[in-house]
């Protein structure tokens, strides 16, 4: 079985008296989703007297009242680490004798020895309690000697410097965690008696105290806070910001050395400033606020369009390194021209940028011939792909066409264009503009018209011709004047048909006729023929 992921294991012996409280903790160094508690390899449920619990990566289980069929071995598994202890509960108290084997001056064993744990659930101190030794005659007494080995250990330590005047003495203080036995003997000016040994062990742990506490940690806003608490034992602890228990994340990072605990908050904000970081270990706690120093700076874009505020985006992007600030703007285009402010506090500073340079690169045609009912592409290459683009033609904005945009190039896509679609056409870019020609060539009118026509008097008389596009308006003209609607003429239009229809003509209406669109004519001639009848 591995361990490698326990940072702190079970004691290999566990020794508790009847009726009391055993606590088993157990501290991991990555979380585990599987956890389990065994006792004698069966799995231990939480019951009224066993509650296992949970914080962070600290695993306990408590069994209170602890009676003697509890004992046992006791495993923790997380994954495929363990860890175990040899859990035993024995009697509470038990007395013992001994006679005096030395010369008769010679100070008595003291006779009845007894254990006093403290309540808490991780126990930092014992109590021992004798009673004198008993003599025949009184003997005289200068005071006792309590000494202390771990449970495994050979060697005895006495636990005071001076002997002990009174019957009972309280250890603490310990600077390790482990299972303790310990013995008294009593000592007076002719020596010491034979000792005697207090029946099983206790588990006693080091008293958690404050060795270095907290202090202020100053940070430039975008900077990293490191706050570090130092104990005079080795346990773990939770740390606390503005009341709230921090976990391990990406922007908080919690360490464990021995003694040293460590928490670093990265990025920290204007709104972390005066923030109260606590750290808790057992029943003492440190505290200290966190201060954030440096320039808090808002950055403005003033121009004729109004001021926004500047936030980093996919144009801009803010840059802070110790007292330098940046305002980094990419790929400038003239809409970036203009007033940028930074604001610090009540104090400003104003920079006006400048753009300059064209945004044409190449021109494709600067005139555009197309024929008709045929594709026009009006196109240009610029230095800025996102640069916005207008297109106008004779200075009005362009909406039936199609615009292409592909990177750089832009494209104003006419398809089928008509006489109608010649002219000027301006693609513009902020102050800068680049003007295009497009002539449409071929002819409005379709061939096969009959351009002579003879008729009689008081006959009606049609003229027709057939355009191109459905679209185009036509112009009559008679000897070079302009034809409007009347009794007399009647001008018609029907899909790609066009007609003048002439009612009774006279002798007066013979001539020429004329059909004008887009610069192009046809002209028609009306002869009348016979005499007109008259009354």
């Amino acid at each position: 079985w591995r361990a490698r992921n326990i940072i702190k294991k079970l004691p290999r012996k566990t020794a508790v008296h009847v009726n009391d409280t055993a606590v088993f903790c157990v501290e991991l160094d990555n979380e585990c989703q599987k956890i389990r508690w065994l006792k004698n390899k069966e799995e231990v449920q939480p019951s009224d007297r066993i509650t296992i619990t949970c914080s962070g990566k600290q695993h306990t289980m408590i069994i209170r009242e602890c009676k003697k069929e509890d004992a046992g071995e006791i495993a923790f598994l997380a994954d495929e680490s363990r860890t175990s202890t040899q859990f035993t509960v024995t009697s509470k108290v038990h007395f013992y004798s001994a006679l005096l084997l030395c010369f008769p001056q010679q100070a008595g064993a003291p006779i009845l020895a007894v254990f006093s744990p403290n309540g808490a659930l991780v126990k930092t101190s014992v109590t021992l309690a004798w009673s004198p030794p008993k003599t025949d005659r009184p003997l005289p007494i200068d005071g006792y000697v309590v000494e202390r080995k771990k449970l495994m250990g050979f060697t005895w330590v006495r636990c005071h410097e001076s002997p002990v005047p009174d019957l009972e003495f309280t250890m603490s203080n310990l600077s390790e965690e482990a299972d303790y036995q310990f013995r008294v003997s009593a000592v007076n000016a002719y020596g010491q008696s034979p000792c005697l040994e207090f029946p099983g062990s206790v588990h006693l742990a080091p008293i958690v105290a404050v060795k270095t506490p907290l202090t202020t940690a100053e940070v430039v806003p975008g900077g990293d806070a490191t706050f570090t608490v130092d104990l005079t034992t080795t346990c773990s602890g939770t740390w606390y910001l503005n009341g709230k228990v921090l976990q391990e994340s990406k922007t908080c990072i919690i360490k464990k050395t021995q003694t040293t605990h460590t928490l670093i908050i990265k990025n920290v904000t204007k709104n972390d400033d005066g923030a109260e970081v606590k750290f808790v270990a057992g029943n003492v706690d440190t505290s200290t606020n966190m201060r954030v120093r440096g320039i808090y700076f808002d950055l403005c874009f003033s121009s004729s369009k109004g001021t926004v505020e500047i936030t980093a985006n996919k144009k801009f992007s803010l840059e802070d390194k110790g007292k330098v600030h940046k305002l980094v703007a990419s790929a400038v285009t003239k809409e970036d021209e203009g007033t940028y402010t930074c604001k610090i506090g009540d104090d400003t500073l104003t920079f006006d940028l400048k753009v300059s340079g064209k945004l044409m690169v190449k021109i494709w045609h600067e005139v555009v011939s197309a024929r008709l009912r045929e594709e026009a592409k009006l196109q240009a290459e610029l230095s800025d792909a996102d640069a916005a683009v207008k297109w106008l033609k004779d200075g009005k904005e362009l909406k039936k066409f199609s615009l292409e945009d592909k990177g750089k190039v832009h494209k104003l896509v006419a398809s089928a264009v008509t006489k109608e679609d010649e002219g000027t056409y301006t693609c513009k870019i902020g102050d800068d503009t680049l003007t295009f020609d497009l002539k449409v060539s071929g002819d409005v009118f379709e061939s096969g018209v009959k351009n002579e026509v003879k008729a009689a008097p008081k006959r009606d008389v049609m003229l027709s011709c057939e355009v191109a596009q459905g679209t185009t308006e036509v112009k009559w003209y008679k000897e070079g004047k302009l034809i409007t609607s009347s009794k007399k003429f009647k001008v018609e239009s029907e899909g790609k048909s066009r007609r003048l229809v002439l009612s009774k003509v006279e002798e007066k209406d013979a001539g020429e006729y004329t059909c004008e669109a887009a610069g192009q004519k046809l002209t028609f001639r009306i002869n009348i023929t016979g005499k007109s009848d008259t009354p």
